[in-house]
């Protein structure tokens, strides 16, 4: 079910609308598919329906409720968002808001761990820790010794964070 609804669906207020012995069908569904309600869960907007293939939960918000004439009776709740409009205000100014995803230091930029420096690191040269919240610079760091071969790494005293310099995607 990888469908978004674009309503404001009170599933706990809609559950309410449905009790014990109610035929019901999921939407879109014919009548052959209608079943029972053995159980309603309000607290989380399900409704568990006994039907020939056996009892399953379903979701409030996807089930359409029969009268005894076999007419569908819609849900009488309200499910349009409040003032009518679907846009959502952001508090404080666009910049503000801007500045909150500005990328101030490297960060992952493809498969195999790979980064690339922000802006600011590619002016300045020196990358700087992605983990830390004051993004203190990376320092050169000998990571291991073997047969007289140093392996070298950049990493951040403060958290322990490690990247190979070949890793760095756009780096000199």
């Amino acid at each position: 079910m990888g469908k978004q609804a674009s309503n404001n669906v009170n599933y706990q207020e809609r559950a309410h609308g449905f009790s014990v012995g109610d035929v019901v069908a999921p939407y879109g569904m014919l009548e052959s598919w209608a079943g029972r309600v053995t159980a309603v869960w309000p607290a989380i907007g399900m409704v568990d329906i006994e039907t020939s293939l056996g009892n399953r939960r379903y979701p409030v918000e996807e089930l359409q409720k029969f009268d005894r004439d076999g007419d569908a009776n819609p849900p009488v709740t309200d499910s349009a968002p409040a003032g009518g409009s679907e846009t959502v205000k952001v508090p404080g100014s666009p910049a503000r808001v801007a500045q909150a995803f500005q990328k101030i230091s490297l960060y992952w930029a493809s498969r195999d761990r790979k980064y690339r420096l922000s802006q600011p690191e590619l002016s300045s040269g020196k990358p700087c820790c992605p983990r830390c919240e004051d993004h203190p610079p990376l320092k050169k760091v000998v990571f291991k010794t073997r047969d007289g071969v140093n392996e070298r790494l950049l990493g951040c005293k403060a958290c322990l964070f490690l990247v190979h310099p070949e890793d760095l995607v756009g780096a000199s």
